[in-house]
């Protein structure tokens, strides 16, 4: 017997209330799908075969593996630049809101073409451009001129074989994302500068320097007044220079390295240069493979505004943490990463003469990974606790794999005399994840241990990879 909440609920099963919403809706849903699967709404009904030519963003995506061929077929017969051709020809005369084309491994793509389509976006007020050609090209694109006077353009991802070569004049107004990827090639040591200059609204810059490209060796200078994240992953600090960068929040730096020996002597100060043209920033992880201990003896500047603070370096190239200890009077959070730690281990950690101020009323975190329980290492630790008046979490990650010397570990710490008696301490080890201990010291100074998970215990960790995309929209 058919009861009347069954009848109800076939009546509504029959009901498609997808297709009964507007147009704009169901657009704005299918922008959010590569193109290739927006078309394939087409066989849904009548209802859904127009609706993909009025999609505002175009994403077109060729990724073939090895055993493919490169002139294979799609499974509907069109090669990938055929159908982006009839993507063009069929779509309504709108607004392009984003142009996104990516090609991997074996793609073979004609760069020509790849111009044709960008310059068509561009002259459908294109607003955002990601290009990822990374495929099988004949040679670099060399961008469009109509891209260099866009107007619309807010933000600008770029990766692979794409050439930049900027006219006399280029106006970007209303850029504020910019993102320059591994393989970008400039024509000329002034097309950098341009591109940066005349994007008065960046906000947030990303730079990747090819280190494999030895000939590229030009200054890539960036004058970006209101500016206020910056990425730089490059060979050495002397590619750069920063100009008018005052107000950056948030810096994340990661240089390779010299290139030739006899360039020690002017390296700390090289780095330093970069430190002081960003004085006012809240966040900023530094990642230098050689150079941390040619800045040592230099005083790097007063970061008054400091909250975090990451430094990422080899076994003993910390020799800059103390003075930045004394020059970053309200430092909340401190994360330590050693990256190598088989390499040598002299003594890396100075007691600074007075105990820096961020120690005694604002530090409430300290994050040390790839500990191996050294002189040097187990005295910082030390003083940090010794010191730290306000820390309440103080996190040791191990990067050794034997369990006896893991457990040693465990047995010190808990009787290092600490400062702060809410402190707790966590301890994990990278090769051993799904296990970590937590240890909290009450008023009573009796350590309690704790079992948990180090998925909890280093939520707090910063990524050890983070993208750049995160934060930016990029």
């Amino acid at each position: 017997m058919t009861t009347e909440s069954d009848t109800k609920r076939k009546k509504y099963a029959e009901v498609d209330r997808i297709s009964n919403l507007p147009d704009l809706l169901l657009c704005h849903i299918l922008s959010f799908l590569p193109t290739k699967q927006s078309v394939a709404t087409t066989i849904l009904s009548t209802r859904w075969k127009p609706l993909w030519t009025m999609v505002p963003v175009l994403d077109f995506e060729d990724i073939k593996r090895q055993n493919q061929d490169d002139a294979a077929e799609s499974n509907d017969g069109m090669t990938f630049t055929h159908f982006v051709w009839r993507v063009y020809a069929l779509r309504k005369p709108i607004h392009v809101k984003k142009l996104k084309l990516q090609f991997h491994n074996r793609s073979v793509v004609d760069p020509i073409y790849v111009r044709t389509w960008i310059s068509y976006a561009i002259g459908h007020h294109l607003e955002e451009l990601r290009l990822y050609l990374l495929g099988n090209l004949s040679q670099p694109v060399e961008l469009p001129q109509s891209f260099y006077n866009s107007e619309s353009l807010k933000v600008l991802r770029l990766d692979g074989e794409v050439l930049l070569n900027c006219p006399s004049f280029v106006h970007f107004p209303n850029l504020e994302h910019l993102f320059l990827g591994f393989g970008i090639k400039y024509a000329n040591d002034d097309c950098f500068r341009r591109l940066i200059s005349c994007s008065s609204h960046l906000k947030n810059l990303f730079v990747f320097s090819d280190p494999k490209d030895k000939n590229v060796r030009f200054k890539l200078d960036i004058n970006a007044p209101i500016l206020k994240y910056l990425f730089l992953w490059g060979r050495d600090c002397q590619d750069y220079l920063l100009e008018n960068v005052t107000n950056v929040v948030k810096a994340y730096v990661y240089l390779l390295g010299l290139r030739h020996n006899d360039e020690h002597e002017n390296y700390g100060h090289c780095i330093l240069k970069l430190l002081r043209a960003i004085p006012n920033v809240k966040t900023l992880t530094l990642h230098f493979t050689k150079g941390l201990s040619f800045a040592f003896t230099y005083d790097i500047p007063k970061f008054n505004n400091l909250r975090l603070l990451e430094l990422r370096v080899s076994c003993c190239e910390w020799q800059l943490l103390p003075k930045f200890l004394e020059s970053a009077p309200n430092l909340e959070n401190l994360f330590l990463k050693k990256v190598n730690t088989e390499g040598p281990h002299e003594s890396c950690w100075t007691e600074p003469p007075h105990v820096p101020k961020c120690l005694t009323s604002h530090l409430q975190s300290f994050y040390f990974l790839g500990f191996r329980s050294l002189d040097h290492e187990l005295e910082l630790v030390k003083y940090i606790l010794n010191n730290a008046k306000v820390l309440k979490t103080m996190g040791i990650q191990t990067g050794l794999s034997d369990f006896e010397e893991n457990f040693l570990i465990l047995k010190k710490l808990p009787g290092f005399p600490r400062c702060s008696l809410t402190c707790r301490l966590e301890f994990s080890t990278v090769y051993s994840p799904s296990l970590s201990l937590s240890l909290t010291v009450s008023d009573s100074s009796q350590p309690s241990l704790l079992l948990g998970s180090s998925k909890e215990t280093m939520a707090q960790y910063p990524p050890s990879n983070r993208s750049p995309d995160t934060k930016s929209g990029l």
